[in-house]
């Protein structure tokens, strides 16, 4: 017996000398994983920071290429000097921009986030005077909303701001575990102080100046103490508005008040963008919960509350629609995977006592699997992990292999049981233990050893989230093998088993297996072919099983993107929504439709649609109608959005110098590419041109006049797009913003823009046009950067195509382009993601079996023998792709997960039978005899835990289970294991003891030839 083996005889001899020391600690664990499973934050993803910072600037009613000019490239240039930058982007609007930096994963985004607040901070001076704030965000999967609520009404809601701030956004944040609750969609009223040109102009007061004197108005400060002879009190002069008649009142010069020359009312902000509900006006309000509070608790009381809000009088004919509940979602998932895994238990307890015929043995078995899951959840309470969606993934998934040491000791210490005709004696059960004591040690080392890449090696969002499963599945094989150690033989002791005088006689299946093993043993060449020929086979479901990049409606939802063709008013977007919503709703059954939400604005529209959860279509088919009959547009083009972000799709990036030139090159190229069969919806991620007001001033008049170039500009600019005061903070629902600005008919007619006063020269007005040319250009919608170059990106669905399909037809088409000098082009989002993914994948999973090899050779103290177990691992991989082309699966991340589990899987059967031949032939027996005296032993085992494995996966695989309620399905992942497990299992019941013995007979073959080349060369050196 080896010194391994020998490990287990302390810890089965412990557990039977103090059998209540040993049930008083697993009662221990049991009560602390009881526990745990109420303090263990309940969330839908593990905090995870992402390493992403976005820096926001804005900066409204400007031209991109002003934005890109004065405030994107000086960022970029501050930026730049980040460390460990692996891409940035930027995108100047209209109305601001926004600069992306991704890191790698490894990084510490908190410290450059940091870093990047520093380098803003730094060249802050530099962006224009009027720029007001410089947001600087970075993400936590923590940071989602984990309720999302969509309120409509047939009645106004544009005045709704201060019920629903009072009535509900107030009552939801002081909800224990909630952090923060945005509204938006509707405005708080505002100030608004529009000054009349004329009578500013004959003041002879600046813009800037009726500014300053209210901002110093408006002030609150502390002036320090004043201390008398028995107290010090706190001096604080205040100068704050308290009411409109304040600000009408504030002198401006001697003789004249604010009022005298300007209105002073409240307003509400002109709306820059809107929503819709079911074809009603609607309001979004998202809830966010605290990092430490738990999911499921949040939303029940959230949810209370919106209830209670909804049925009262205030609320009445308003409708609140619960658009997003991530908890239920959860909940969901959690339900179903409950409901997989206790159906698959039920199955694999039936098959177990179908093998073992007693309903003791079968219970003992079965009790593992509870302990195993409470020590699990106990030790990720003590270790700081939550309960989210991939941690149960990996309880689930561990469930089936739960029980496979508890089985494997079982039946060990009852076939020396039955060896000995001993029922209860000690030495019989510590025996037993001991027998299995190394395969079970190897076979839960390398089923948790093939995660370890995942965890210590490169660093990507897969391996990120592989964490959280591995954790699960590491820690609960680690504690099914200590209850396989001590509690299973000490529970056996207490129990009489039924033991015939004579070994019982093999069944049917079992003759005809060792039948046909020695068979095999005594055909080696045959063998080989035979094997050969299976493994051969794997190029046919390979070839045929692709790379699954089709839309799907995770939760139950797709995006219609309405790409608007122009510049339009609100109004005339919010036609075209409408529009398509008439069409929508008017085959509302035909396409399964639930419910449809849109968002819009001058220059986007996003259109959701809520499927119903029963369907009988499929996304592709839902699709393919929607596109048929859809009614033409005037003023865009909808097509079905695309999966989401920058990492995924099919885009192709354009660079280079002139973003006009980029422009025309994607519109050359897209009607190539929409050739291409299987690619839909191809267009460019960039908005169409817009037309731009351009003003230029005559300075010379300007002077003579008294004017210079930047007060007439910044008048217009008041005039356009306000100016923002300090707050009036007297208002009871909290700070309301001052706005100064001019009439609105201003910015609503150009004629009355170009006939706004700018001066007064004794008594005559001076007009904007007098000073001042106005023309009208066409600008670009907006200027995309990547890398610090100027770039577009073109934009394509999926249809029946997959993405190495789509990858190598793009490549035909571009390589038949040729691009000016200057300009470049790459294939980016999907096909970069899921390349670097799968090279991750591919490069862990060599790492794993290369790891597995590593326990095994030390396990088993020899090179070559775990070479016969390693070869298991190629036959469970033709498993997999015929399963995955079988059943209609692609080879997708779901399936990836998959094969690298089965890997740690696979090795168990082939550890548990070469273990068994190794002992048989130290005990002195033949090779032959040793092998099938093995398999004959371990072949009960290996079926039983097998069973139990496939049977744990089976709900999963048959059934409809998505992580999270909402997001990819098991199905490929259970069918991968379940097929690599099953077809391996067949095969390496003759595989495995073949190559033992071929190892076996190679390694003697070559020693004794190597002994024979040596002798006469040894020879020589002695004669000579």
């Amino acid at each position: 017996m080896s010194k391994i083996s020998e490990l287990s005889a302390p810890l089965a001899s412990f557990a039977l000398k103090r059998p209540v020391t040993v049930c008083m600690f697993f009662l221990s664990f049991l009560i602390l994983g009881l526990v745990s499973s109420r303090l263990l934050p309940l969330e839908q993803f593990p905090g995870i920071d992402i390493p992403q910072i976005v820096v926001n600037v804005p900066y409204r009613s400007s031209t991109p290429a002003e934005v890109e000019r004065l405030i994107t490239r000086p960022l970029e240039e501050a930026l730049a000097t980040l460390p460990g930058i692996e891409e940035m982007r930027s995108n100047s609007g209209e109305n601001g921009a926004d600069v992306v930096l991704n890191f790698a994963w490894k990084d510490s985004i908190s410290a450059r986030s940091i870093e990047a607040r520093e380098r803003v901070e730094s060249m802050r001076h530099t962006l224009p005077d009027d720029v007001e704030r410089v947001f600087i965000f970075q993400f936590n999967t923590e940071d989602m909303p984990v309720m999302q609520l969509r309120i409509s009404s047939q009645q106004d809601l544009s005045m709704a701001w201060e019920l629903l701030n009072r009535q509900l956004k107030q009552p939801l944040e002081r909800v224990e575990g909630v952090s923060r609750v945005s509204l938006y969609g509707v405005q708080q009223r505002e100030i608004m102080i529009r000054l009349n040109p004329e009578s500013l102009s004959a003041t002879g007061l600046t813009v800037s100046a009726i500014t300053d004197i209210l901002n110093q108005a408006n002030f609150t400060m502390s002036a320090g103490y004043l201390e008398t002879d028995y107290d010090r009190i706190l001096v604080k002069p205040a100068g704050e508005y308290r009411n409109l008649d304040d600000i009408r009142t504030l002198p401006i010069t001697t003789n004249l008040a604010l009022g005298d020359i300007a209105t002073v009312n409240y307003e509400l902000p002109r709306p820059t963008d809107g929503r819709s509900f079911n074809q009603s006006f609607a309001i979004g309000l998202d809830i966010f919960k605290e990092s430490n509070a738990n999911l499921v608790d949040v939303a029940r009381a959230a949810s209370q509350l919106i209830d209670d809000v909804a049925n009262s009088p205030e609320f009445s004919g308003i409708n609140l629609m619960m658009m997003d509940n991530t908890a239920e979602s959860v909940t969901t998932s959690l339900r179903d995977l409950l409901k997989a895994g206790g159906f698959g238990a039920l199955l694999s307890i039936i098959v177990l006592y179908l093998f073992l015929r007693d309903w003791r043995t079968t219970l003992i078995i079965v009790v593992s699997v509870p302990i195993a899951i409470c020590l699990t959840l106990g030790a990720m309470y003590l270790l700081g992990y939550s309960l989210n969606i991939l941690s149960m993934m990996g309880l689930m998934l561990a469930i089936g292999m739960l029980i496979d040491n508890a089985v494997v000791v079982t039946e060990s210490i009852q076939q020396e049981q039955q060896a000995t005709g001993k029922i209860q004696d000690k030495d019989t059960v510590i025996a037993g233990a001991s027998r299995v004591s190394l395969a079970i040690i190897a076979g839960t080392l390398t089923t948790a050893i093939v995660f370890l890449p995942n965890i210590f090696g490169e660093t990507d969002q897969i391996t990120i989230f592989l964490e959280h499963v591995a954790i699960a599945i590491c820690i609960s094989l680690l504690a099914s093998l200590l209850i396989a150690q001590t509690l299973i033989p000490m529970l056996l002791s207490k129990i009489k088993l039924k033991v015939s005088a004579e070994p019982p006689k093999p069944g049917l299946f079992k003759r005809g297996y060792l039948r046909s093993l020695r068979w095999s043993h005594r055909h080696p060449r045959l063998t080989t072919l035979f094997t050969l020929i299976i493994m051969a086979s794997t190029a046919l479901p390979f070839s045929n099983v692709g790379s699954d990049e089709t839309d799907v409606a995770y939760n139950d939802r797709l995006f219609i993107n309405y790409h608007i063709t122009g510049q339009y008013k609100l109004d005339e977007v919010e036609r075209e929504v409408n529009a398509l919503e008439d069409y929508l709703y008017a085959n509302k059954d035909e396409f399964e439709l639930e419910n449809v939400y849109s968002y819009y604005t001058p220059g986007y529209a996003m259109s959701t649609l809520l499927l119903k959860p029963e369907r009988t279509l499929s996304v592709a088919e839902i699709q393919r109608r929607v596109r048929e009959n859809m009614p033409p547009l005037p003023r865009s083009k909808p097509v079905f959005g695309f999966r989401g972000g920058d990492n995924s799709g099919v885009q192709i990036t354009l660079q280079g110098r002139s973003t006009q030139e980029l422009e025309e090159l994607a519109n050359d190229l897209i009607p190539m590419l929409a050739r291409i069969e299987g690619l839909t919806d191809v267009q460019t991620a960039t908005s169409n041109a817009k037309n731009e007001l351009r003003i230029r001033i005559d300075r010379e008049q300007a002077e003579r006049f008294g004017l210079n170039s930047s007060q007439v500009a910044e008048q217009i600019g008041v005039a356009l797009r306000g100016r923002n005061l300090r707050s009036f903070r007297h208002n009871p629902e909290g700070d309301m913003r001052i706005r100064v600005t001019f009439p609105e008919y201003f910015s609503l007619s150009l004629p009355e823009l170009q006939q706004m006063v700018v001066a007064r020269v004794d008594n005559t007005l001076i007009h904007l046009n007098q000073i001042a040319t106005i023309e009208e250009v066409e600008q670009l919608g907006n200027i995309r950067r990547f890398d610090r170059q100027t770039a577009v990106r073109i934009n394509a669905n999926l249809s029946d195509m997959s993405m190495p399909d789509a990858r190598t037809a793009i490549n035909q088409v571009m390589g038949n382009v040729q691009l000016p000098d200057g300009y470049r082009w790459s294939l980016d989002g999907g096909f970069r993601a899921q390349q670097r993914q799968n090279s991750i994948m591919l490069i862990n999973m060599l790492l794993a079996v290369a790891m597995v090899y590593v326990v095994m050779a030390a396990l088993f103290e020899s090179l070559l023998l775990p070479s016969a177990v390693i070869g298991s691992l190629i036959l469970a991989i033709t498993g997999v792709f015929w399963g995955l082309w079988l059943t209609g699966n692609a080879l997708e991340m779901m399936s990836l997960i998959g094969m690298l589990i089965l890997m740690g899987i696979v090795v168990n059967n082939g550890i548990v039978l070469v273990d068994a031949v190794n002992q048989l032939i130290d005990e002195g027996q033949a090779l032959e005899e040793a092998i099938v005296e093995a398999a004959s032993r371990r072949v009960r085992p290996i079926l039983m835990t097998v069973a139990t494995t496939i049977l744990g996966m089976l709900p999963l695989a048959l059934g409809d289970t998505q992580i999270g309620g909402d997001g990819p399905p098991y199905t490929p992942m259970a069918i991968t294991i379940i097929s690599g497990l099953a077809f391996s299992t067949l095969t390496s019941l003759y595989f495995v003891p073949h190559a033992y013995s071929r190892l076996l007979y190679w390694r003697s073959h070559w020693g004794m030839v190597w002994e024979r080349s040596g002798k006469p060369l040894l020879k020589r050196k002695q004669i000579t």
